[in-house]
């Protein structure tokens, strides 16, 4: 039982790099992106500065998702295995909002000036989505779905 536990915490976690570019793509740059762009205007600001603003009910809206499903697997005979893998979606969530929040936009003040290769390229990536409000959807597989990432890194400069 216990390495499909794993391999449902794991799936969890990868699927939602998937999940992640979907919405961002067909419903934040679709039907809702009224609310979205609210994020592409205000993404510079220092984060303790920032109040709520339109696009935070996405956010809220994937923490409902999870909060069901924990309470389907702990309630729903059955459907323990919700469990691990919506743990996998939390531990995503987590991650996603230290890489998006801190690395790329910089508003953790310590992690701002990150010079890692992988956290430079993972910013040049967001900016060029940010600047074209296209490619890349995804986040912390940016490259799977960049066409020409090197030509985006070497327009860009530091990240924000």
């Amino acid at each position: 039982m216990r390495p499909f536990v794993c391999v449902l915490a794991v799936a969890g976690f990868a699927g939602m790099e998937a999940v992640t570019y979907a919405v961002h793509r067909f419903v934040m740059h679709g039907p809702l992106e009224r609310l979205h762009l609210s994020h592409h205007r205000n993404a510079a600001a220092e984060f303790a500065e920032k109040s709520p603003e339109p696009n935070d009910v996405f956010p809220l809206a994937f923490s409902a998702v999870v909060i069901a499903g924990f309470w389907i697997g702990f309630n729903i005979d059955g459907l323990g295995w919700l469990l691990p893998l919506f743990v996998g979606v939390t531990v995503y969530g987590i991650v996603y909002t230290v890489v998006h929040d801190g690395v790329i936009h910089g508003r953790v003040r310590w992690m701002k000036r990150s010079d890692s290769r992988i956290a430079t390229s993972l910013a040049v990536a967001h900016r060029a989505h940010h600047r074209d409000n296209g490619e890349p959807y995804g986040m912390l597989l940016p490259w799977l779905t960049m066409r020409d990432a090197r030509r985006a890194d070497s327009r860009i400069a530091a990240p924000r």
